[in-house]
């Protein structure tokens, strides 16, 4: 089965704030950016490390990427590494989160004009080489605030899991909104004495309806440890949410990655 969501109207109560850009009317403990109910458009490229390929490699690539002067349509950037055991289409890729397919196209066609851009590309070939031609485009959203079990560490890294998900027979958007709603107030009820680490969620709806998927459950997680902590505290507490949420879609196995921020322009370190 494979449904046309519509994000922007999901009827899911939440706020929820992104760290995205700076604003001159943010607090000093609030993230820099109010993005309620916003649905932004991620990019996913497929990544192959060259024969130079080293950490220390990759953070001057990065860092060199960052200094060519991004389009200000740019929300974000992430790079992972998959730690799955089987091979899959998402075992080492780059995402890039956009303000909409439109701002996300001009400024690949600006890209592709810069003559520093593509002497970039050109001399980072050895070191990691990604699909920007083939990218995979879809519509993305927290449906629950990133910041609700804190920031995300500042180094930048954390944990990541994908999960392939389609709806069941007879279930539609409105049966995944109200599945939604019983996962957040779950999250809501959590001891947070009792959980360590960040944890964020978020859906991610193919451009090309053509996927066998309806969407990807997207879960990100302060490291891989936090992770398994938080699954089996799902398995073992997820009750009414999680029986309603698994008679709404099944999801598969999931991609597990390593994650890196490569981009926030809300982070002098990471911008």
């Amino acid at each position: 089965m494979n449904t046309k969501f519509k994000l922007a109207l999901l009827s899911v109560p939440f706020l929820f704030v992104i760290s995205c850009s700076q604003s001159n009317e943010v607090q000093e403990s609030k993230p820099a950016w109010d993005a309620t109910n916003y649905t932004m458009y991620n990019e996913f490229m497929q990544c192959t490390a060259g024969a130079e390929y080293s950490q220390d490699a990759l953070n001057n690539m990065i860092e060199s990427w960052r200094d060519l002067g991004l389009s200000e349509s740019l929300l974000g950037g992430w790079g992972y590494v998959s730690v799955s055991p089987e091979q899959s289409d998402f075992n080492n890729y780059w995402e890039l989160s956009w303000s909409s397919k439109e701002e996300a196209d001009a400024a690949w066609a600006e890209w592709i004009a810069n003559e520093d851009a593509m002497a970039w590309s050109e001399g980072s070939s050895k070191i990691l080489q990604c699909d920007g031609e083939n990218r995979d485009g879809y519509d993305f959203i927290f449906p629950y605030d990133p910041y609700a079990f804190g920031e995300a560490p500042e180094d930048g890294s954390f944990a990541a899991a994908f999960s392939p998900c389609t709806l069941n027979e007879g279930m539609g958007q409105e049966d995944l909104n109200q599945a939604l709603i019983s996962y957040n107030a779950w999250l809501d009820a959590i001891d947070q004495s009792q959980v360590s680490g960040f944890y964020a969620y978020g859906l991610y709806i193919p451009e090309d309806k053509t996927q066998a998927e309806d969407f990807w459950f997207g879960n990100f997680h302060e490291n891989l440890a936090t992770m398994t902590e938080g699954n089996e505290l799902w398995e073992a507490t997820g009750g009414d949410a999680k029986i309603e949420l698994e008679s709404v879609s099944t999801c598969g196995e999931p991609e597990v990655s390593n994650g890196q921020v490569f981009f926030d322009p809300a982070k002098p370190d990471f911008s």
